[in-house]
């Protein structure tokens, strides 16, 4: 891979829309930053830049360039190879399958993935790798397989102290044990997540994770601390102004007619 220091103005620049969720522009971006490459000959270039623009084109449900993109960088890792990259670029083509329901070529790319990310000791990525796979396995039934892998991808996530991660991936293991009825575990990983998205400033995976916890709630039967949570949820939203989600309102006039 390339530093950033090595790319242009407008790469830099799509970089930043990325970041910021801003995902209309870095396309732009990085499409003009694909064009310059090409023409430039900047082939040191072309792998960064084609596995931002399908991170934004696949944000933007545009699968097909995302896809395209990725491909692309599978055929240029034959003639440099670049684990690290290749690891990233073969996570992001699993999550393209998932997310499409074709969940044994996601596997297939996903284990993939496991054995370059190994090969280039990138833990970052791996913890990211290992979230979906529990993803995946989740959307398979395989709920224990599941529970393993997402307790996999939160070492890798703790180990290089990726927050965002952790947030997510705390949830996701809620999720999991809620639907094993392991209704004790998913609250103690709820509320890791609501902690680590309130860290973040994350108003809507905080919201997320409230909403775990007032499912745990309602099972247990416990109605006051289910309805604190969803007043929670709903101090955030008039706070940041984010909108009424409907399932706010069926849960807490479900509660109230118990």
């Amino acid at each position: 891979m390339t530093s950033e220091r090595d790319h242009s103005k407008i790469f830099l620049q799509g970089m930043i829309f990325l970041h910021r969720g801003q995902f209309e522009g870095a396309r732009r971006c990085f499409e003009q930053a694909l064009a310059e490459a090409r023409a430039g000959e900047k082939r040191h270039q072309l792998r960064a830049v084609l596995l931002n623009l399908g991170n934004a084109s696949a944000a933007l449900g545009d699968r097909e360039k995302a896809r395209a993109c990725y491909l692309e960088i599978l055929a240029l890792d034959r003639e440099a190879p670049d684990g690290k990259t290749v690891g990233q670029t073969l996570v992001n083509l699993g999550n393209l399958c998932r997310e499409s329901g074709e969940l044994d070529r996601a596997r297939a790319y996903y284990l993939e993935a496991a054995d370059r990310l190994e090969e280039g000791a990138d833990d970052l990525s791996s913890g990211l790798l290992y979230s979906n796979l529990g993803l995946l396995e989740q959307a398979r039934g395989h709920l224990g397989e599941a529970i393993g892998l997402f307790r996999q991808a939160i070492d890798f996530h703790k180990k290089t102290g990726h927050e965002e991660g952790l947030a997510a991936t705390w949830g996701q293991l809620g999720r999991a044990f809620l639907q094993c009825g392991r209704d004790r575990d998913a609250e103690t990983a709820f509320n890791y997540s609501t902690t680590h998205f309130g860290r973040l400033g994350d108003p809507a995976g905080e919201a997320e994770a409230l909403r775990g916890l007032a499912e745990v709630y309602e099972r247990r039967a416990d109605r006051e601390l289910a309805l604190h949570c969803l007043a929670r949820i709903s101090d955030i939203q008039r706070r940041v102004s984010l909108p009424p989600d409907p399932r706010d309102r069926e849960q807490i006039d479900r509660l109230r007619k118990k």
